[in-house]
């Protein structure tokens, strides 16, 4: 029995060893790296996807601003667009950032950076495009509507609608738009165009009477927006870093991108749109599932006889 107890002791304390020597090894071979060889930390954001929120790109952004051993902030832009109001959120957001944490940031893209994409590339300080990546589409829209009432005459099918205020049923596809709601959509879409227009022209110096030029939906090549002045420069991602290195740190040290880690399946499942409680989340998880783990080991011990 004493020879079992003390091979269960001998467990508990290389469990324990193992539990705590993986971190304290990577972060003393980080801390002698950055020593030996200091570089500069930029924080890289991959804007990759059809923005629908505003919530994980804000989060990316405060994190990086926020950390002062991040020198700068790149966003690696692979983006068509998305929903005006998030696309703004991230904008509004990024300038906020800017003012309570002054830091560069600048933006990068190969293939496309359009609409929504581009209204926040706009918010930050310079933007590095290829020749033959998508550029602008600086405009605005509602989704396109499909109306199916005369269709389903034909099907002799009947519709009724219930509803209240003579705008309220303008997007639905089973009644005629009257004029006053044809009138009352085109006096949203033109608003924030307006909006989008106005904020291109603030942020990038740009003369807003001449918005029929860059400002009318079109979409530019990497080539054609450097001499509208919608980009600053013609490059890859070697260039946005040299451009970083050299025009805006003023260094000769090398530098180190630094990406938000991609959430776990654990964070996707507990928290799905991603907000700033999916690491409490999984911390929470994961001490439940440790402390379960121990209490057993423990009840187990003490089954034996064996005492800590």
């Amino acid at each position: 029995m004493a020879k079992f107890a003390d091979y269960l002791k001998n467990i508990f304390w290389v469990l324990l060893i193992l539990q705590f020597a993986s971190p304290v090894f990577k972060t003393i071979k980080k801390q002698l790296s950055e020593y030996s060889e200091p570089k500069n930390k930029v924080g890289l954001v991959n804007m990759s996807s059809v923005i629908t929120s505003s919530t994980r790109w804000n989060k990316q952004l405060k994190k990086f601003f926020k950390d002062p051993e991040i020198k700068a902030i790149l966003i690696k832009m692979e983006c068509p667009g998305g929903a005006a109001g998030s696309s703004q959120a991230i904008c509004q957001e990024i300038l906020q950032l800017k003012k309570q944490y002054p830091k560069p940031i600048i933006t990068y893209t190969e293939n496309i950076c359009a609409s929504g994409a581009y209204y926040i590339a706009a918010t930050t300080d310079y933007i590095i495009a290829t020749n033959s990546s998508l550029i602008g589409s600086i405009g605005a829209k509602i989704s396109t509507q499909f109306k199916v009432k005369e269709l389903l005459k034909d099907w002799k099918i009947q519709t009724h609608d219930i509803s209240s205020g003579a705008y309220k049923n303008s997007l639905d596809p089973f009644t005629d738009m009257t004029e006053e709601q044809k009138t009352m959509l085109k006096e949203l879409v033109d608003d924030c165009y307006d909006q989008f227009a106005n904020d291109i022209a603030q942020y990038r110096h740009l003369p807003i009477a001449s918005k029929d030029s860059w400002a009318n939906g079109k979409i530019f090549t990497g080539n054609d927006a450097l001499k509208l002045k919608l980009v600053d420069e013609i490059g890859n991602q070697s260039v946005a870093l040299e451009h970083i290195k050299k025009q805006i740190l003023h260094s000769d040290r090398e530098i180190e991108l630094i990406k938000v880690a991609a959430p776990s399946a654990l964070q996707k499942l507990l928290n799905p749109e991603g907000d700033d409680s999916d690491d409490e989340l999984e911390s929470s998880m994961s001490n439940s599932i440790a402390n379960s783990f121990w209490n057993s080991f423990f009840v187990f011990a003490q089954k034996q006889g064996v005492t800590f």
